[in-house]
C-alpha cells in the first residue's frame, strides 16, 4: 500500500529521530507572565509520568468539553460557553505542564513529545474553532457561513506556517500576535468567558457587527502575515534563490491549498445541508488538515528532505467524495459527508499509529508513554 509504503522510516529517519533537537523562538508577550501561573500546577504532576501522558490529558478534556457542548443543544449558551473556556483553560496549562516535565525526565527532545505536543495542538485549533463556529451560529441563527469559512481557515493557514517553517529551517518560530499560540488561547478563553457572561453580545445587530469587524480582519491579517512571515524564513534559508524557495513552498503548502480549494468547493454547495449539520460539514474540512499537520511533523523530525507531497494529498482524498456527490449526485451528500468523515478519520488514526510504531522502535521505548528507566528524575 503506498500510504503505508511512504512512512516506513529508513536508517537515516530512524538516525534523525536518535539525534532530535528541539530549537524554538517564542515571541510571546504573554507566555514569561503565564508561566508563572501553569508552574503552580507543576506540583500537581507525578514525578515519573510522560509529558506524553500530561499532553493526552489536556486534549481529553478539550474532547469531554467538546463533546458536551454539542450535546447540550438547550438554549444554555452561557453553560456551554463557560464550560468550554474553562477546558482550554486546563489544556493550556497541561501543555505548559508538558515541557517542564519532559525537562524534568529528560524527554524535552525526544522526538515522541513533539509529535504529542504539536499533534494535539492541531486537533485542539480545530476543535476550538470549529466550536466557536457552531456556539456562534446557534446564539444567532443568522451567522453568515462566510464568517466560519474565515475562521476556520485563517485558523489553519496561521498554524501551518510554522510549522512547515520549522521542517525547513530547523526551528519552531512563534510570533507575537494574534496567531501566537499562547496570545491565541488566552484570546480565545476570554471569548468563552465574555459570551458565557454576555451571550447577547452576539444578538444584538450593533455589537456583532462591532465584533465580527474586529475578528474576520485581525484574524486574516494575522494569518496572512503568518504566512508572508515563513516564506521570508525559508527564502532566507535558502539564500535568496527564488528557484528553491518557490519549490519548498509548493510541495509544504500544498495540503493546506488543498483544503482551502475543497473548503470553497464544498461549503457553498451544501448550504442547505451546512444549516442543519454545520459540525458534521466543519470536521470533513478539519480531519484532512489535521492529517496534513500530522504528516509534516513526521518529516519534520525524521529530517525527511522529500516532503512526500502526493502521499499526503492522498491521505486527505477521502473530502472528495463529499465534493463529487455535493455537485453530481446531491442525493447522496449526506451519505459521502458520514464516509469522507469516517474514511478521513480512519487515515488519521492508522497513520499515527503506524508512525508511533516506527518512531517508538527507533528510540527502543517499549510504548510511547515509557519513561526510560535510565532516567534520573529531577527534584
Amino acid at each position: 500500500m503506498y500510504l503505508k509504503h511512504g512512512l516506513l522510516f529508513d536508517d537515516n529517519k530512524k538516525r534523525a529521530l536518535r539525534n532530535y533537537k528541539y530549537a524554538g523562538e517564542d515571541q510571546s508577550f504573554l507566555a514569561p507572565f503565564m508561566y508563572k501561573v501553569w508552574a503552580l500546577f507543576f506540583v500537581l504532576v507525578p514525578k515519573r509520568i510522560s509529558p506524553n501522558l500530561i499532553t493526552l490529558f489536556g486534549l481529553t478534556i478539550v474532547l469531554l468539553a467538546f463533546t458536551a457542548i454539542h450535546i447540550n443543544t438547550r438554549d444554555d449558551d452561557s453553560l456551554n460557553c463557560l464550560i468550554y473556556g474553562i477546558a482550554l483553560f486546563i489544556y493550556q496549562t497541561s501543555d505548559a505542564l508538558d515541557g517542564m516535565q519532559g525537562k524534568r525526565v529528560h524527554m524535552y527532545e525526544n522526538a515522541t513529545t513533539e509529535i504529542f505536543d504539536h499533534g494535539v495542538d492541531s486537533i485542539v485549533t480545530s476543535l476550538t474553532t470549529i466550536a466557536t463556529i457552531t456556539k456562534l451560529t446557534h446564539i444567532d441563527k443568522h451567522l453568515s457561513p462566510i464568517f466560519s469559512v474565515f475562521v476556520l481557515l485563517t485558523s489553519f493557514i496561521g498554524f501551518h506556517s510554522p510549522t512547515y517553517e520549522h521542517v525547513v529551517t530547523r526551528k519552531m518560530r512563534f510570533q507575537s500576535g494574534p496567531c501566537n499560540p499562547t496570545e491565541a488561547l488566552i484570546g480565545m478563553q476570554l471569548i468563552y468567558l465574555i459570551t458565557a457572561i454576555y451571550p447577547s453580545l452576539w444578538t444584538y445587530e450593533k455589537s456583532k457587527l462591532f465584533l465580527m469587524l474586529i475578528i474576520i480582519p485581525i484574524s486574516s491579517f494575522s494569518a496572512i502575515l503568518s504566512f508572508i512571515s515563513s516564506v521570508k524564513q525559508i527564502h532566507i534559508y535558502h539564500k535568496g534563490v527564488m528557484r528553491m524557495t518557490l519549490r519548498s513552498v509548493f510541495r509544504g503548502y500544498s495540503p493546506l491549498l488543498f483544503v482551502i480549494i475543497c473548503t470553497f468547493l464544498y461549503l457553498p454547495q451544501v448550504s442547505i445541508l451546512y444549516e442543519k449539520h454545520s459540525l458534521m460539514c466543519l470536521l470533513a474540512i478539519a480531519i484532512p488538515w489535521n492529517y496534513s499537520i500530522y504528516r509534516t511533523i513526521i518529516i519534520e523530525i525524521t529530517n525527511d528532505k522529500n516532503f512526500d507531497t502526493f502521499g499526503v494529498i492522498l491521505g486527505q482524498s477521502p473530502i472528495l467524495f463529499s465534493i463529487v456527490a455535493a455537485y453530481f449526485i446531491p442525493s447522496l451528500v449526506m451519505t459521502t459527508l458520514i464516509i469522507s468523515i469516517l474514511l478521513g478519520g480512519a487515515f488519521y488514526i492508522c497513520t499515527v499509529h503506524f508512525t508511533l510504531k516506527e518512531v517508538c522502535h527507533a528510540l527502543s521505548m517499549k510504548h510511547f508513554w515509557t519513561v526510560k528507566t535510565d532516567f534520573q528524575t529531577k527534584n
